[in-house]
């Protein structure tokens, strides 16, 4: 080996040494906490019923293509179309029953081989104890639905 090379090795060497011991040294970016440590109190149930009504045709659609790929229209699963949503949310089936919140948000076609959504909405409250309070949702939908 020529000094150079023999050089370079030792120094390489020297820096993973030193790398490896400054990483060790580095505090973690995470942590456990214990939720007693919190004050957190006992989990608490609750029981949402509602229904969801998702309307993609008629005078007055809740779920709106506003998006496609080219692609779209020649795939089986739909795969681009992004469509967003205003839709409400009922004490019961039927369209007509009591409004209890609206959901909010937008759903994409995700997958190109099966029926995926991509789902990300606000379920925004306004009637009962709920009155007022937001959940938010993100995931992936695998039902078949058309849009």
């Amino acid at each position: 080996m020529t000094k150079a090379l023999t050089f370079f090795s030792t120094l390489t060497v020297l820096f993973f040494l030193f790398s490896s011991y400054v990483t060790a040294k580095q505090p973690r970016f995470y942590r456990s906490i214990s939720p007693t440590s919190l004050a957190l109190r006992k989990e608490k149930l609750s029981h949402l019923h509602f229904y969801f009504h998702d309307i993609v045709s008629g005078p007055k659609p809740t779920a709106i293509r506003v998006a496609e790929a080219q692609v779209t229209k020649h795939s089986p699963t739909l795969f681009g179309a992004v469509v967003m949503i205003d839709d409400p949310l009922t004490a019961g089936p039927e369209p007509s029953s009591k409004l209890v919140g609206k959901a909010q948000g937008i759903y994409a076609s995700a997958s190109q081989n099966d029926m995926g959504l991509l789902m990300v909405m606000n379920l925004d409250f306004s009637e009962g104890k709920y009155n007022g309070s937001t959940l938010s949702l993100l995931g992936r939908n695998s039902h078949l639905i058309l849009i």
